[in-house]
């Protein structure tokens, strides 16, 4: 449709609903109800006057007003080329079911060092509020964002009046006194957001609020036991707006148990977008929650059934004891996990959210079967135990992206051990008395466990390397292809970018044929030759001509029957295990494991080479995929594998 017609279209239904429908609010007030309009670019204020009843809040993060409007209004607005959606404003619910063996279970009492209680960490609970009186807490302060939803919503400001955001506080931070209950990092500052009434009820527009102002406030961890069967989009954004600006959100998984026939998930949201690590709730003997939620999107398992925390003072409890009550759900889970994150960022004050979060992953005990599953995740969550101080390893840097671990003291105690590189295992089972790696600049964290009979034992060492360079902006060090993409940078293979934010490797790019031939040629270590006739689009003027060449004149590489070379085609997974096989004079293998290499694909006795010697690998439903481009972080990582073996893994 021409964007003209299109217009004096819209406008046309425009003035048809003016004319049945006054734009005045009080016109028709039958059936308003709360929604969020987001706008595609501001909010456009003059235009929420108009077709709303009122404007209950403005959002600053997104360009996004909560209001109260009208079924008719809500198609106005919808009209409207600056209005991107209007959606209703949905129920959130607190997850707890109310019917401490918990502090032990994730190993708070066995945190080292001991002294961590999560100091100078910022939590924001969002909930009901805390009861701000309560002698077991220590509350930092809060906001309260009720008049959303009702003008005198927040009287009494951000403190409880519902009992379930004081219970859950108390699970991250109670105070280490001679009272009641001692939360995982009693030292944490406890901020809580009251999103939820004294039924428990908010909407997403409270929670989007409360996201909001934490991180407006610049908090280090969300914990948000509330969840909706329904997905909003307003809410994920907010959520990724404070993931991306490195807070850790964490939230229930739900207490809806099984999934319903025919469904493959029953975790609820906000814990169900990706940004979030959804909790999952066990027991005291380590058995999931008879209600607790189940779907691929948990992440960690944490006690949440029969927990004995905080409660207001002022409220009546089942137990009879004041200030005190025993609850269970996923909402008891997911504060355990905000609690242990809190000693993680104090302990590792430099690590990124997603470190954090790698590593409770791989902290985490495993339960049920073995690996990460829909019940429990990765596992029960656990205090990190690795030493620090005396058992950290010394290591040296060369400035260039060289990291020198001397390990010759974990030679001297074991027979072999373990290097993790953030979350990532980079040497099995070794015996040396130093680990070479490479990274670009920031700290990097390793991980040395001692393999004894086979088994691998608890942390022994750990190393923070502060790596002073090479400076890229678009590789962080706690990626997984850091370390590889990094190697070939320091050899002189791989050169990147300069533009305005900074030094370039676009790690993300699929690699052209032209770039791989120029790549593969540096990391042989030849001379770049003058071009033949040889292929009829490859010409002097091209940066990649020298080494073609080069890699023809060895039968290395090979143009297509037409007589080209097509230098900015994409390289597919099958042609760089051509590539790299011909050139390392990788031993080919006519069998492999893989379900989609066959005699029928092109080059599957090169990838079955490549597999047997470490240096490629497929993907975790056991294919290949010869056909799929590959991008230049990839294809770094299969390089680098074959020119230097140290970096490859063998089982």
């Amino acid at each position: 449709m021409d964007k003209t017609i299109k217009y004096l279209f819209l406008l046309f239904a425009a003035l048809l609903f003016l004319h049945i429908f006054p734009k005045d609010a009080n016109a028709n007030m039958i059936s308003k109800k709360r929604a969020i309009v987001l706008f595609e670019e501001k909010v456009d204020r003059q235009l929420l006057e108009d077709y709303t009843v009122d404007t209950d809040y403005i959002f600053s993060e997104l360009p996004a007003a909560a209001v109260e409007l009208t079924e008719t209004q809500k198609k106005m607005l919808e009209f409207q080329p600056v209005v991107h959606s209007v959606e209703y404003d949905q129920e959130v619910q607190q997850s707890a079911q109310r019917v401490e063996w918990g502090f032990k279970a994730v190993a708070a009492d066995k945190r080292i060092p001991n002294t961590l209680s999560g100091k100078g960490v910022k939590v924001a609970i969002l909930d009901s509020g805390i009861d701000k009186t309560h002698p077991d807490l220590q509350v930092a302060g809060g906001a309260c964002y009720m008049t959303i939803l009702k003008i005198d919503g927040c009287k009494d400001s951000y403190n409880d009046d519902n009992g379930h955001g004081t219970h859950v506080a108390g699970i991250v931070a109670a105070k280490n006194n001679d009272i009641g209950v001692v939360g995982v990092a009693p030292g944490a500052q406890i901020y809580g957001v009251k999103v939820l009434n004294k039924l428990g009820d908010g909407t997403t527009s409270t929670m989007m609020a409360g996201v909001e102002w934490a991180i407006k406030n610049k908090m280090d961890i969300i914990n948000i036991s509330i969840s909706s069967p329904l997905l909003d989009s307003n809410l994920q954004r907010m959520i990724q707006r404070a993931y991306n600006s490195g807070i850790l959100v964490v939230a229930a998984a739900g207490n809806e148990g099984p999934p319903l026939t025919g469904e493959w998930s029953s975790v609820q949201y906000p814990a169900k977008f990706s940004e979030v690590i959804a909790v999952s709730s066990i027991d005291s003997n380590k058995r999931h929650g008879e209600l607790a939620s189940v779907g691929k999107e948990v992440e960690l398992a944490a006690p949440g059934e029969n927990i004995y925390s905080t409660y207001p003072t002022t409220m009546k409890t089942m137990s009879g004891a004041q200030g005190y009550e025993t609850l269970s759900g996923t909402s008891m889970a997911s504060p355990y996990v905000a609690g242990l994150a809190a000693l993680y960022k104090e302990k590792y004050p430099t690590m990124t959210n997603s470190q954090i979060r790698a590593l409770l992953q791989k902290n985490a005990i495993d339960l049920g079967v073995k690996g990460r599953d829909v019940y429990f995740g990765f596992g029960l969550a656990q205090a990190d135990k690795t030493p620090v101080g005396e058992a950290s390893l010394p290591y040296t840097t060369d400035g260039k992206g060289k990291i020198m671990i001397d390990t010759s003291k974990a030679v001297s105690q074991y027979t072999g051990f373990n290097v993790y590189r953030f979350d990532q295992l980079i040497a099995k089972n070794i015996k040396a008395s130093e680990i070479i790696d490479y990274a670009t600049k920031g700290d990097v964290y390793y991980y040395i466990y001692p393999v004894i009979s086979g088994q691998e034992g608890e942390a022994a060492y750990s190393v923070r390397a502060e790596n002073p360079a090479p400076a890229v902006a678009d590789l962080q060090t706690d990626k997984w292809y850091n370390r590889f993409v990094t190697y070939l940078y320091y050899k002189g293979v791989l050169k990147g970018y300069s533009d305005k934010k900074g030094y370039l490797l676009r790690p993300d790019q699929m690699i052209t044929r032209g770039e791989a031939a120029i790549m593969l040629g540096r990391a042989l270590g030849l001379e770049e030759k003058k071009p033949t006739a040889r292929f009829k689009d490859v010409t002097s003027s091209m940066a990649s001509a020298g080494y073609i060449e080069a890699l023809a004149e060895k039968k290395i590489i090979t143009g297509f029957g037409d007589g080209t070379f097509r230098s900015e085609s994409s390289v597919t997974r099958a042609e760089m295990a051509i590539l790299i096989a011909k050139a390392y004079q990788v031993p080919v293998k006519t069998t492999g494991t893989f379900k989609d290499i066959s005699k029928n694909v092109t080059g599957y006795q090169y990838i079955n080479g490549l597999v047997a010697e470490n240096i490629v690998s497929g993907y975790g439903d056991g294919t290949f995929r010869p056909g799929v481009m590959i991008n230049r972080a990839n294809f770094s990582t299969f390089l680098s594998k074959a020119d230097n073996k140290q970096l490859r893994i063998t089982y």
